[in-house]
């Protein structure tokens, strides 16, 4: 393990870097052996990285591990058993993952992407989504980031189901700070993961190296909401590269966080309108089982209820005042009414006291 943890930890070397020394000389404890010559030769490696590569002191990497543990940070390298499969596939696989919580063999991992800067239509859309594909049996993997990729996270949670988030930080540098909550509870019940040594920041370049992470976890990425430079349409292109499908949400033509998805589709990309499309998208014997395990009852409703959830849009937010005034329940009633409905799935509060329709 710390020839692999000293390789990941090397400055300056980049995932394209580490692949071609593993294609060349096997193992992480092979490119060690090396001369700075041997290293050099290839072309990818520079003598400047083979340099660093040939002097590295493996003394932090000990540290590194002993850190690890003293964090309950757990370590896996490619060559292990528990290193995800479908990740080990990509070009360039990350030497190690840094994760808390618990990677499982039968995870049937599909991506869930977007804008940090979601509408409520988009954080609308991606909760109900990850709800039910976790249902189903689907474990939703995200980036942790604000907007669509926490709304994938939560929206797995409410539903007891699996999640993955995978960060470009350090594992004990969680961005945004404001989820280090969010991130305890992932993982709790799934897994919060990095490649990245510990104590790295957030820088801006990590991100798009992570999101090679997020693709290659995954069967296929849903993107919800994109604009024209969204960090998610790299992750769609990084896994039509890795040979996963890409779908993608439609929206409004009058929205700029619909260009993206809009582009992506016109491009090919699977259309998501339900849950049932991205099923149907997983290789057919995965498919065939879920579906074959998904429960079909659906709660029923009261009329009252039934009136409520008619009144609302699974776009345009309706205030409760106004669905007071549309509905003519009495207030107590309808606040009532609106839990229920709440927690049965059928509609989602969002700040102000507005309320979207998800069923």
């Amino acid at each position: 393990m710390i020839s692999w943890i000293a390789l990941n930890m090397v400055e300056g070397l980049k995932p394209v870097h580490r692949a071609a020394l593993i294609r060349e000389f096997g193992t992480a404890k092979n490119v060690f052996r090396q001369t700075e010559m041997d290293l050099s030769s290839l072309p990818e490696i520079k003598p400047d990285i083979a340099g660093r590569v040939v002097r590295f002191d493996m003394n932090l990497a000990q540290k590194e591990i002993d850190t690890a543990n003293d964090q309950s940070i757990r370590l896996v390298s490619i060559e292990d058993e528990d290193y995800p499969h479908l990740l080990r596939a990509i070009p360039d696989p990350p030497l190690v993952l840094y994760f808390r919580g618990e990677f499982k063999v039968n995870d049937i991992p599909v991506a869930l992407v977007g804008s940090r800067k979601a509408t409520p239509y988009g954080l609308n859309v991606t909760g109900s989504l990850a709800r039910d594909l976790g249902k189903a049996g689907v474990t939703i993997v995200s980036g942790l980031a604000r907007g669509v990729d926490a709304r994938a996270h939560e929206g797995a949670l409410e539903a007891g189901t699996r999640t993955i988030a995978v960060l470009g930080s350090g594992l004990n540098t969680i961005y945004p700070a404001e989820h280090k909550f969010l991130a305890d509870r992932i993982s709790r019940q799934g897994a919060v993961i990095s490649e990245f040594p510990l104590g790295t920041p957030p820088n801006r370049d990590n991100f798009p190296v992570r999101n090679r992470i997020i693709s290659g976890l995954s069967y296929l990425v849903v993107v919800v909401e994109a604009s024209d430079k969204s960090g998610s349409l790299i992750t769609a292109r990084m896994a039509s590269e890795q040979g996963r499908d890409v779908m993608a949400v439609p929206g409004s033509i009058f929205n700029e966080l619909s260009r993206g998805c809009h582009a992506l589709i016109k491009d090919g990309a699977g259309l998501v309108r339900t849950w049932e499309d991205v099923i149907a998208e997983l290789p057919e014997t995965i498919s065939l089982a879920l579906n074959s395990r998904v429960e079909t009852t659906e709660e029923s409703l009261s009329e009252m209820e039934k009136s409520i959830v008619a009144l609302l849009s699974f776009e345009q937010p309706r205030h409760v005042d106004q669905i007071a005034s549309n509905s003519g329940v009495p207030f107590q009633e309808l606040m009532g009414a609106l839990v229920n409905l709440e927690l049965k799935n059928y509609i989602t509060q969002i700040p102000g006291k507005n309320f979207l329709r998800t069923k």
